[in-house]
Order: C-alpha cells, then sequence, then structure tokens
C-alpha cells in the first residue's frame, strides 16, 4: 500500500469545485477530504484496487448528492407515492429544468481541458489546494458567524401587551428559533363570547402557488392586481412552502406560529380560526377546485386543521385544466359563483375556505396543446383573477356583509434560483414564502377610503386579528373604519419551515438549516 495521485478522479474534485463556485451545490469539506484521502491510497492487489474504486463510484454519487441542493433521500422516500402520480409529460417538463445548457456546455470544457493539459499539470495538487481553500474558507465563515450571529433587532416580534424577549448577541440560530417559537406560543387571538353587530361573511381564498417573486417574474404589480382591495400585505409569510402545511396554518391562525412538527399534532382548540367563527353562529363551508387527494389534503385540513364540514360538491363542474397528475382541475368561476348560487343561501352568516389549484406547477389547459409550467402561469393567472372579480361583482350584488381575503398558500419559484431549481420548493426560500394577501370588505356601510399597504413582514395571526377585531368593532355597521382595524397589528419575523428545513433571517441574510444541521447563508442571485 502507497499513496498515489489521484488520476482522473481529479475530474470529479475539480467540476464539483466548479459547482460550489456557481452556487449549484454546496460542499462538506470533511467527507470530501476523507474521499480524496482514500482515493490517494493505492493498494498491491490490483482486484482489490479494482474494487475500492468500484466502491468510490457509488460514494462519489452519494456525497454528490450530499451535497447537492436535492431533497434529503428520506424525503424522497416518503414523497415515493406522491411522485408515483406525475404525468409523464410532466416529468419530461421536470428533466427539461434540471438539465442546464450552460452548465453541460462548462462541464464539456472542463473535461476537454482536463484531458488536454494533465499531461504537464498535476492536478492532484490542484484538489489538495482546492479543498485546503475551502477548508480555510469555511472555518473562516464560521469564525465570522459566530461573532455575528445576532440577528437584527427586528428578528423578535413583540407579543402584543406583553414584554418581548431580551436576547443576547452570543445566541446562536438555534436559540433564536426557540425564542421565536416560545414568543409565537404567547399569542392568542381573543374573540368575543357573542356578536350582535352587523353580521358578515368570512370568505378566505386560499390560492396554491402564487408568491410576489411569481408576479414580478410575470410583470404583475401587486398593487395593480389588488387595486379594489382595502388592505394589501406585501410581505406576508406563509412560513412554509408546501400546501398542506400552509392551509393548516392559515386554518390555525387565532394562535401564534409553531413548528412544522406541531402542525400534525393537536393544538388547543382556541387556535382553530374557524371553530372561533363556528362558536359565533358561523356555518362552515369547505370549497375546492379539485378533489383534494394528492398529499391527502383533504383529509389534513379535516384532521389537523379543524374543517370537518362535507366540502361542496363539484362533480357537475366545467374541467378548466387538468393537474400534473392528470387529476381534473375545474373552473374557478363556476365553482365559486356555483355555491354562491346554492350552499351560500342556507347560511347566514357564512365562513366559507375555498382552496385553489389553478395556479400548481405542472398544470395543463384542457383542449390545449401542452405547455410548461412557466409559459402558462401568466394565462392561468390572469384567468383565476378574472374569474375572482366577476365572484365579487356577484357578492356586491347579493348585498351581504362579506370579509373577503386572498391568502396565497406558498409561491411557484417559476424563476428557480442557484440553490433550486423552477418549481422546486423543497427548502422554503423567502422567494416562495413571500406572498401577497389582500383583504376586502364588501358592505354598503363599510367605511373604505384607498387601498392601505402593508410592507412589514407579516403572518397568519395578524388575519385572525383582523377578524377578531371586525367582530369587536361592527366596521360593518359604520362604527370603525378599516384604518382603525390596523393599528397595532401584529408583525412576524420570516421564519419558515418543512420537514427538516428551516430558513430564518440572520443579520437580515437567510439563513438556511438542512437535516438539522448546521445553519448556512441562503445563496442570492440566480
Amino acid at each position: 500500500m502507497k499513496l498515489s495521485g489521484l488520476g482522473v478522479w481529479n475530474l470529479y474534485f475539480i467540476v464539483k469545485f466548479a459547482l460550489f463556485y456557481y452556487g449549484a451545490i454546496d460542499f462538506d469539506f470533511l467527507s470530501n477530504a476523507a474521499f480524496a484521502a482514500l482515493l490517494a491510497i493505492q493498494l498491491k492487489d490490483v482486484r482489490i484496487e479494482k474494487v475500492k474504486h468500484a466502491i468510490a463510484i457509488v460514494i462519489a454519487v452519494i456525497l454528490l448528492y450530499k451535497d447537492s441542493w436535492l431533497p434529503p433521500i428520506n424525503r424522497l422516500t416518503k414523497q415515493a407515492g406522491n411522485v408515483q402520480d406525475f404525468s409523464f409529460g410532466y416529468f419530461i417538463e421536470l428533466i427539461g429544468r434540471v438539465i442546464n445548457v450552460d452548465m453541460l456546455l462548462g462541464f464539456f470544457i472542463i473535461v476537454i481541458l482536463f484531458w488536454y493539459s494533465s499531461q504537464w499539470i498535476r492536478f492532484t495538487t490542484v484538489t489538495i489546494a482546492g479543498l485546503m481553500f475551502i477548508g480555510w474558507q469555511g472555518q473562516s465563515s464560521l469564525t465570522n458567524n459566530n461573532a455575528n450571529q445576532v440577528a437584527g433587532n427586528n428578528f423578535a416580534a413583540e407579543p402584543q401587551n406583553r414584554e418581548s424577549i431580551v436576547t443576547t448577541e452570543t445566541q446562536s440560530p438555534e436559540q433564536k428559533l426557540k425564542d421565536f417559537y416560545q414568543q409565537q406560543s404567547l399569542l392568542t387571538s381573543h374573540f368575543p363570547q357573542e356578536y350582535n353587530g352587523e353580521m358578515f361573511d368570512v370568505i378566505i381564498l386560499n390560492i396554491c402557488s402564487m408568491a410576489v417573486d411569481d408576479l414580478n417574474t410575470i410583470g404583475v404589480s401587486v398593487t395593480d392586481m389588488y387595486k379594489d382591495f382595502d388592505v394589501v400585505f406585501s410581505d406576508f409569510n406563509s412560513a412554509t412552502s408546501y400546501s398542506g402545511p400552509a392551509a393548516i396554518r392559515l386554518l390555525r391562525a387565532s394562535c401564534g406560529q409553531t413548528s412544522q412538527t406541531a402542525l400534525f399534532k393537536d393544538a388547543p382548540e382556541q387556535c382553530y380560526l374557524f371553530k372561533n367563527l363556528e362558536k359565533l353562529g358561523y356555518q362552515n363551508n369547505i370549497v375546492m377546485n379539485h378533489d383534494g387527494h394528492f398529499d391527502e389534503f383533504k383529509g389534513l385540513i379535516k384532521k389537523n386543521g379543524g374543517l370537518d364540514s362535507k366540502p361542496f360538491n363539484i362533480d357537475s363542474m366545467p374541467v378548466a385544466q387538468y393537474g400534473f397528475d392528470n387529476s381534473p382541475i375545474y373552473s374557478d368561476g363556476a365553482v365559486l359563483n356555483g355555491w354562491l348560487d346554492t350552499d351560500a343561501k342556507d347560511c347566514a352568516p357564512c365562513a366559507m375556505y375555498y382552496n385553489t389549484i389553478s395556479l400548481h406547477d405542472g398544470n395543463q389547459f384542457v383542449n390545449h396543446a401542452r405547455t410548461t409550467s412557466q409559459e402558462s402561469y401568466p394565462t392561468r393567472h390572469e384567468n383565476l383573477f378574472s374569474d375572482i372579480n366577476k365572484f365579487i361583482k356577484n357578492l356586491e350584488k347579493r348585498d351581504r356583509n362579506v370579509m373577503l381575503m386572498i391568502v396565497p398558500e406558498h409561491g411557484a419559484a417559476l424563476k428557480g434560483d442557484k440553490v433550486q431549481f423552477a418549481g422546486l420548493r423543497e427548502i422554503p426560500s423567502p422567494a416562495i414564502v413571500s406572498v401577497p394577501v389582500a383583504i376586502k370588505f364588501i358592505g354598503p356601510d363599510v367605511q373604505s377610503y384607498s387601498q392601505i399597504v402593508i410592507d412589514e413582514s407579516t403572518s397568519y395571526f395578524a388575519l385572525s386579528e383582523l377578524i377578531s377585531k371586525t367582530l369587536q368593532t361592527n366596521l360593518f355597521g359604520g362604527n370603525s373604519s378599516i384604518a382603525n382595524l390596523l393599528e397595532n397589528l401584529p408583525k412576524a419575523p420570516k421564519v419558515a419551515e418543512n420537514a427538516d428545513t428551516i430558513m430564518m433571517y440572520v443579520n437580515k441574510r437567510p439563513y438556511i438549516q438542512l437535516d438539522g444541521g448546521d445553519w448556512s447563508a441562503y445563496p442570492q442571485g440566480k
């Protein structure tokens, strides 16, 4: 046994250095250095040496996957059933996003240069130097992070009527996260025991796949899109990038933000927004423009969101699109107005939760040639808001008081970034969880003056507080103005979670933690 050069394995490390520099992957120094050390050991027995290289190929693939930003293997195995539902056409579309032409050309150039120059350049020395540089860079970053781990002064939102929790500059991200959840645990909306004012319906439209970043990508202004709405939240934190958890967080808006794992455990009854309304005489309604089978969505909102009423029957509605799994997606306009013409007549007041997946990745129009999600998104968005605006006009014709909320679940990741290709939402990046929320008050006695835009970061608890305040102030009886409702509105720092993935801001910069590992800055830019 002796030490030798890495030979063709140098190409593996040089390619990974290039990907790391580009920001396409992370780079675990210790694992890669140990792998290089293993490759440098040359065994005397040729057969054993061949076995070593065969095993090394497997290790190389595992290391590359580990260093990539792709979902953890355990996440993929959990989602295997859902992935099997993907249509063949959607798989092809996803492959087209993963394969980056520029990256392939760069790989080709690196291979040719390596092949040409390996005769006079000792690439093992280059590899060792590269590993040493990355190791030094990582240690330097760690030192800087330890010295500057304190987040900005606005990291912790002050619970209303309570003292804020004091933090120190030596806190680790884990301690800050713990303090954040401790502060959020103190928040609870207090709904009135009874309501004697002008009755009004509460209608929440939960839209899948629409973030502020997506609207910027297709050239749509948030304020223009919501020009007829009274209140606009331009930096609302969806706190997750997946539909099921987003819906649960919305339906539990009457308490502060919890961890991802807590979403799937029982919560105090006062946390469930629609249960609070039900106690005041509201009749809860569930309406969706899909069957709710994917990822057990219908079961999640019932078990973990507290919505146990029977969903509105949409079987006779016209189909507008087909999903990535070829399931039917019904016309938003037909479903919304169908509910308004039937079930809405039997409840006074109504509390309606509507979920639409018309903007979801991979959707295809009925009787149209196949297009990519990025190509069809502007048209699908335009159609959705055309249907919503018509629904609003029909609400106004009914002469009923209505508090209408549009709350996107998460973004579509139309552009993608250095970490995640377009459509991938495994990591709840700021571009995915910053969604535009809007509220419109419909009623003859509502004091509405002009659109109020709130740019500070807010989240679901603020919506519950607004509903509670509306009930307490009798806004629809003309006793208060919309501006008064927004006084002392709870703010919320941007913390978001998926399974085994957390994103939060440290020193006004997004950091992520994957699988309980170290915190690292989320790469910015494309």
